[in-house]
């Protein structure tokens, strides 16, 4: 059995416990409790102090079983819409260290609310770049449309799948 599918139970435990409660986006629809990706973990709870509680005592049975310890310089907390005291507290409690939304996880931008162009402009940068390396190379126009068909697209889909983005960004990048 794999570690992650160890805690994987854990966290379904707590939440079909009532001890993890998960957000809701709309009526009858609930977030995923938690993602793994490679070797990360990103739950997604309210934060009410009993909720942190049991999830850093999930965190230390786990370590006590299977010797891998989280590290907690490595870890942070997402927040938003939360008052500075109950975050200091969270932070507190899990000792890990707070970071503002929006950020990038794997490629994606992580934000709240309506996709906004500043949100994808680092993915828009990057094929500026790309793009006039590419023009500076001795590639045929064949060669570089093939870079563009795999790479910059490759680039974009990730995202597009996820996020209904803007009209106005997609405008740009055809540019």
């Amino acid at each position: 059995m794999y570690c992650e599918e160890v805690l994987s139970r854990g966290i379904n435990k707590l939440v079909e416990e009532g001890k993890v409660e998960q957000f809701s986006i709309a009526r009858q629809v609930l977030v995923p409790s938690y993602c793994f990706y490679a070797d990360d973990l990103m739950i997604y709870c309210k934060s009410s102090t009993s909720t942190l509680e049991a999830l850093k005592e999930l965190f230390t049975k786990y370590a006590s079983c299977s010797s891998q310890i989280i590290n907690t310089r490595k870890s942070s907390i997402h927040a938003c819409g939360i008052s500075s005291r109950k975050l200091n507290n969270m932070v507190q409690l899990l000792d890990f260290f707070f970071l503002c939304l929006p950020f990038n996880y794997q490629g994606g931008p992580v934000f709240k609310g309506k996709p906004k162009t500043f949100y994808f402009q680092f993915i828009a940068d990057k094929i500026k770049i790309k793009l006039s390396t590419w023009m500076a190379s001795l590639l045929s126009i064949a060669g570089r449309v093939q870079l563009v068909k795999s790479v910059v697209q490759s680039m974009l889909i990730h995202t597009m799948t996820i996020y209904s983005w803007p009209t106005s960004f997609l405008k740009e990048i055809e540019k």
